[in-house]
């Protein structure tokens, strides 16, 4: 059931912080991380850190859409901005 509402919110959202499903998932943010953590070492999600937020997501194309709305990618340092190239 878990499982199934965080996929929901990755084709939803695109990508989502700890923070947001903590929120949505009714959790504590340190307990959302280690599930979240569980399915990305699954390979049931993947994640990627930038700037100093790790962004769970399914789909590249959709998450790099959704990261690149949310940070100032010109204040990023270089070796951030390549991380958002190899999502």
């Amino acid at each position: 059931m878990l499982l199934r509402r965080v996929l929901k919110m990755a084709r939803t959202l695109g990508a989502f912080t700890e923070g947001q499903a903590a929120y949505y998932l009714g959790m504590s943010p340190g307990e959302a991380r280690e599930k979240l953590d569980k399915f990305v070492a699954n390979g049931l999600l993947k994640a990627v850190d930038i700037a100093g937020m790790r962004f769970y997501y399914r789909d590249p194309v959709e998450a790099a859409e959704v990261i690149l709305n949310s940070l100032d990618v010109f204040a990023l340092p270089p070796e951030e901005r390549k991380k958002l190239l190899n999502l």
